[in-house]
Formats: structure tokens, sequence, C-alpha cells
């Protein structure tokens, strides 16, 4: 496999717009791309400061219009203080958007609290329309869904992979526990959805980060993969006979990774799959190195391919330089053999989380 990349465009920030980070694409029946992304308000970079999903579009499909910016979805009427992490999904009336909103205010004497929405949109421009909630019997807690995390199976069901944190109180402020996780899934397009399925969590004892940002598959034979971020030098990984009901123990995958969350997508056109992290390679020794504080050590961004889902090729760099810090990745496929990749993009003068950039990446050759 060869990669060859084009950078389309960063969303770099601004006055009173001190973050642009992660985000999903869509493409409309018109050829019309939209990515939708999370724009952050305030006077830092931090994950519970205001923040909106907003868009950019593409009308020829290639050639985005960053200067005009659209609104999708403000936190206040919802009565919460922040939107971020976006899947975008098709639906019946056309785009589907899910985000995650959360509650509450920066105070750290209170308890930060999760809700899980979509909302649909027939144009891509108008979500005006009344929000679903996903998760009732969950939502009183703290979790954490990616964006371009959502995924819908060949029967249809609808599976979101969810990280929960459990709130303790010390000393008169919150602290977050390991992640624990789930897969809630619906059978009925999204009305209801089931939370009465497996947890997971990392089978080491007094580990603080636990099983973080969750991820799955559909393999070509019916199973599902998970995959989750963990601060054990991998990605772990656990697989589902059953639709994502039940699971087996997690445990470490061929992903060698810091903590730092990795994106595993399938191509419609070509059936093959791409994993795309923060591969290990030469790096300061020392966290307190000026390099290593910049780039979180989510640095180099690379992309491996498999025919089954399982084993994948040695990877391929679509971000090399060191001294910047990539993540959260989402990959929209134009074709088999071309894609758009949105990532965070900070270092230097930034942290890795305050900028993100789109490129356009064309894949040639063969895995094996």
């Amino acid at each position: 496999m060869r990669v060859i990349t084009k950078k389309l465009f960063d969303l770099s920030p601004r006055e009173n717009n001190t973050r642009n980070s992660e985000g999903d694409f869509f493409r409309f029946t018109d050829g019309r791309i939209m990515f939708a992304y999370c724009r952050f308000t305030g006077s830092s970079w931090d994950d519970n400061i205001h923040s909106d999903i907003c868009a950019v579009y593409a009308n020829d499909g290639k050639n985005f219009d960053t200067e005009n910016i659209c609104t999708l979805v403000k936190p206040e009427r919802l009565g919460g203080h922040n939107a971020m992490c976006v899947t975008l999904r098709p639906c019946e009336k056309g785009v589907r958007l899910y985000f995650l909103l959360k509650k509450e205010s920066e105070n750290a004497s209170v308890p930060l609290r999760s809700e899980y929405y979509y909302i649909d949109s027939i144009d891509g421009y108008d979500f005006s329309g009344e929000p679903v909630l996903c998760f009732p019997k969950i939502h009183e807690s703290y979790y954490v869904v990616n964006n371009n995390r959502v995924e819908i199976l060949e029967s249809g069901r609808i599976i979101i992979p969810v990280a929960n944190h459990k709130a303790t109180l010390f000393e008169g402020h919150y602290h977050y526990a390991a992640g624990v996780d789930k897969f809630v899934y619906s059978d009925d397009g999204g009305r209801t959805f089931n939370e009465d399925v497996q947890e997971l969590s990392l089978p080491i004892d007094g580990n603080r980060a636990g099983l973080q940002e969750p991820g799955v598959i559909e393999l070509p034979d019916g199973r599902l993969y998970a995959y989750f971020r963990t601060d054990t030098g991998y990605q772990y990984e656990s697989f589902s006979n059953d639709q994502g009901i039940t699971w087996t123990d997690p445990k470490p995958s061929q992903f060698e990774s810091p903590l730092s969350p990795m994106r595993i997508a399938k191509n419609p056109y070509s059936k093959k799959y791409y994993a795309i992290r923060n591969p290990y390679m030469e790096r300061p020794e020392s966290p307190e190195h000026p390099r290593f504080r910049n780039t979180w050590g989510r640095t180099p961004l690379a992309i491996s391919e498999s025919t089954d889902g399982i084993h994948y090729s040695s990877f391929e760099l679509i971000e090399s330089d060191l001294h910047y810090g990539y993540c959260y990745p989402a990959i929209f496929f134009l074709s088999e053999n071309e894609a758009l990749v949105s990532y965070c993009s900070g270092g230097v003068d930034l942290i890795p989380l305050q900028r993100t950039t789109v490129t356009k990446i064309s894949i040639k050759g063969d895995s094996f």
C-alpha cells in the first residue's frame, strides 16, 4: 500500500474561537459534502468550555468554503454548555447528526453529566427539529462517545460505543474513574436503544485509564470487532459473536499506541478496512521534553490496510512532523482508492486539540 496525501484545509483557532476539533463527513445525493465539527468559544481550549456544532460545505465535493461556517446545534437549547463529538449517518429524512452534550458547568465541585442525542435533517443545514435522547437510563452519569463512531450494521442495527466514567467526590472536587465500556444498540432506527448489554473493563488492577473511547466495526463473517484506547502501550480489542450483546475479555491488540484514539473503518467500495492511529516511532525520552508536551505523544499519524479487518499491513504515514500532535481521526471514503480524513493537528504554539485538518488521501497498491 502507498498513500499520497493532499491537505485541503485547516480550521485554526481565531479570536473568540479557541479550538476547532473532532468532526465527521456526509455526502448528499447531489454530491455536496458536509464536514461537521466542534467549535469552541471561551478563554481556553478545555473540553468543558462552551462549544457549538458547526459545519462547512463543499458544493463540488472537494473545495470546502471555510469562510462561511454554519452553526448546526447550540447546546443551550438542550440545557447544556458543550456540544461535541459529531457522527453523521444517513437516515430516512437525509442525514442524522449524533452528538454528545455535556451538562453542568466548568466547576470541579459539580459533577459533569453527559447526554447523547441525534437530530435529523433533510438538507444538512436545518437541524431545528426535536432532538432525540438516545440513552435514557445512563444519562445521569458522565460518559464519552467519540466522533465518527456510530455504526450501522448489515442487519440495520445501530450500535454506539460508550465509555462510562463514574464520578467520585474527593476533597471537594469530583474525579472520574477508569473507563468501563458498553455497546448500546437500536433495532428500530434509533427510536429506542437497548442499554442492558455486557460491560467491559480493563483486566488490570489499579489502572487509572481503563478502556477509553471505544470503537467498533463489523467483520466479513458477521462478528463485531471492538477496540479501545488504553495507557498500556496498546489498543485493546474484544470480539462479539451476537451483534454486540456479549463480548470476549479485552486483551492487547496488534496496534501499539499511546493513550490516543484509533479509528477503524470499512471502505464500502473496496470492502477493505483501514486503521488510523499514532504508531510508536522515535520520541523524546522524557514527557517533559518540549516536543512531547506539544504533541502529547500523539505523533505521527498513520494508516494501515486490511482485507479481513483483523490482519493489517505495515503502516503508511499521513502526517510525519513529530512537532505536532494528531488525534481524533474521522475517515470518509470517496471511492475505492480515495478518502477524506480529518484529525486534530495542533502543536508548537498550540495544543493538539486546538486545530483540525482535513486531508485527501489516495491509496495505491495492494495490502499483501
